[in-house]
C-alpha cells in the first residue's frame, strides 16, 4: 500500500486526502495548527455543484449563504456599475472555518490521518525525488507528498532551484490583504451589499466592503506589504459610506497573503505534487481559489490512482499538471492578461476606464472578473487601442494574446523535458 503525506490542511489536500483513502491509500495529513484553528478568518465565495459532482455534497446551513450582487467603483468614484446575479445563480458564500471543518471530518470519515500541532519544515529529498517530510517532530518518509501547505509552502521552498518549481511567489504574485468584520449597529443593509473599489484612497489595489443583518466586511488588498495606516485610512473611507458601521471588531483584524496568478509552470516533480495556493491556483482577478483546489485534489487523486501502483515520477505526475491546465487553468489565460494590465495602470488610467466605459457590467462579475469575460474585456481593449495613446500599457495585450494562444496549443500531453521547457517559455511570457 503506498503511503501518502499531505502538508497542511488546505481544500484541495483534504479532497485528495479523502479521494486516495478511500481508494485504500494509506494517507496522513500533518497541519501546523490546532484543529480548531484552520483556515481564514472570513468568508469565501465557492460553486457547490462542484463539491456535489466530486461526492461530497455541502449541507444546508447558516454558513451557506448566497453570493452578494455588487457594484464596481473607480477611484475617483464618478462612476458606479451596478452587477446583479441572476435569479438561479448558484454561486455561495462560506465561512472558511466551517468549510475546512466540512472537510476535515469527510476525510477522517474516510479514514484519513490528521496530524494537529505539527509543524512541516521541508522536504526528505534524496536521489532527485521527494521522499518524505521533516517535521518539528521528527521525519517521516512517504511515496508521494502532497503540498498543500499554502502560498509560502515551507515544502516549496525547501526544493532544489535547479528543479524549476518557484521557491518563493513571486512579488508581483502576492495580494497582501487584511480582512475585518465590524459590528452592524443598526442592522441596516446596502443595496446591492458589496461594493468593489479599484485602487481605493489612491493606493495600487482592490478593497471591499459587504454589508450584512449583523456586520460590515471589510477588505483591503494591495500589491504591496499592508501597513495599518493604509488600513486606517480605507476604514475610516468605508466607514463615511456605511454609516452604520460601529467601532467593535468582531471578527478577523488579520493580515493574510494571497497568490494572484495563474498555476505556478511547475508543480509536480518525482515523488512530489503541489496544489491549491502552494500551486498558485487562484483566479488572477479575484484570488479565489477553493473550487479551483478542490478540483485539482481530484484530478491529482485520479492520476495517483491511475498510476496503478507504478512509481509517482514527474513522467506520471505530469498527467495532473496537464489535466488542470487543460481543465481550468487555461480558462484563466486571458484573466492573467488583463491583471497584469491593470495592475500597471494608475489611478487616472483606471478612471479612463470607467469612464469611458472600456470595463462595462458586461465584464464584471460579482467578486471580479471570471475566466471567461476577460476574454470579452481583451477584445474590447484592443478595438479601442487605437483611441487610447495616453495608455501605453495596453499595446502589449495583442502579443500577449498571441503568446497564450501559442501555449495552449503546445503543452505536451506526456512530459519530455525538450517540450516541456519550449511550453514553459511562452507560458513564462504571458
Amino acid at each position: 500500500m503506498k503511503k501518502i503525506l499531505v502538508a497542511g490542511c488546505g481544500h484541495g489536500g483534504l479532497y485528495a486526502a479523502y479521494a486516495l483513502s478511500k481508494a485504500g491509500y494509506d494517507v496522513t495529513v500533518i497541519e501546523a495548527k490546532e484543529r480548531g484553528n484552520l483556515g481564514h478568518d472570513w468568508h469565501d465565495v465557492i460553486y457547490p455543484p462542484d463539491f456535489e459532482r466530486l461526492g461530497i455534497p455541502l449541507p444546508g446551513c447558516d454558513e451557506i449563504i448566497p453570493f452578494y450582487s455588487s457594484v464596481y467603483t473607480n477611484p475617483s468614484k464618478t462612476v458606479k456599475l451596478r452587477v446583479d446575479l441572476p435569479e438561479d445563480s448558484k454561486l455561495r458564500c462560506v465561512d472558511r472555518k466551517f468549510l475546512l471543518k466540512f472537510l476535515v471530518e469527510k476525510a477522517e470519515s474516510a479514514g484519513v490521518k490528521i496530524r494537529f500541532g505539527e509543524a512541516v519544515k521541508g522536504a526528505v529529498i534524496k536521489n532527485n525525488e521527494v521522499r518524505g517530510l521533516e517535521t518539528d517532530a521528527g521525519t517521516e518518509l512517504s511515496d508521494l507528498v502532497i503540498d498543500a501547505a499554502g502560498i509560502d509552502s515551507p515544502v516549496r521552498k525547501s526544493l532544489p532551484q535547479g528543479w524549476g518549481i518557484y521557491g518563493e511567489m513571486p512579488e508581483e504574485n502576492t495580494f497582501y490583504t487584511y480582512r475585518v468584520y465590524y459590528k452592524n449597529t443598526t442592522h441596516e443593509v446596502s443595496d446591492p451589499a458589496q461594493t468593489i473599489y479599484f485602487y481605493h484612497c489612491g493606493k495600487p489595489g482592490m478593497d471591499w466592503s459587504v454589508s450584512d443583518r449583523d456586520f460590515v466586511d471589510i477588505l483591503v488588498g494591495r500589491f504591496y506589504p499592508i501597513t495599518m495606516e493604509d488600513v486606517d485610512e480605507a476604514v475610516a473611507d468605508v466607514r463615511s459610506d456605511c454609516p452604520y458601521m460601529g467601532d467593535k471588531i468582531i471578527r478577523g483584524g488579520r493580515f493574510e497573503k494571497i497568490p494572484l496568478r495563474l498555476p505556478l509552470p511547475l508543480f509536480v516533480w518525482n515523488g512530489y505534487a503541489a496544489v491549491g495556493d502552494s500551486a498558485g491556483m487562484t483566479e488572477p482577478m479575484s484570488g479565489s481559489g477553493i473550487n479551483n483546489s478542490i478540483k485539482a485534489g481530484a484530478i491529482l487523486a485520479d492520476t495517483v490512482i491511475g498510476a496503478r501502483g507504478g512509481r509517482l515520477t514527474l513522467e506520471a505526475l505530469w498527467r495532473y499538471q496537464y489535466t488542470y491546465f487543460r481543465q481550468d487553468g487555461e480558462g484563466y489565460f486571458s484573466a492573467e492578461i488583463v491583471r497584469k494590465m491593470l495592475q500597471s495602470l494608475s489611478a487616472k488610467d483606471i478612471d479612463y476606464f470607467f469612464e469611458k466605459r472600456i470595463l462595462t457590467e458586461k465584464e464584471l462579475k460579482a467578486g471580479g472578473l471570471t475566466a471567461s469575460s476577460p476574454g470579452e474585456t481583451v477584445s474590447r481593449i484592443l478595438a479601442f487601442i487605437p483611441k487610447l495613446n495616453l495608455l501605453p500599457a495596453l499595446s502589449g495585450v495583442p502579443y500577449k494574446n498571441s503568446i497564450a494562444e501559442k501555449a495552449k496549443k503546445i503543452m505536451p500531453e506526456k512530459y519530455s523535458r525538450e517540450a516541456y521547457l519550449k511550453w514553459r517559455r511562452e507560458f513564462e511570457r504571458i
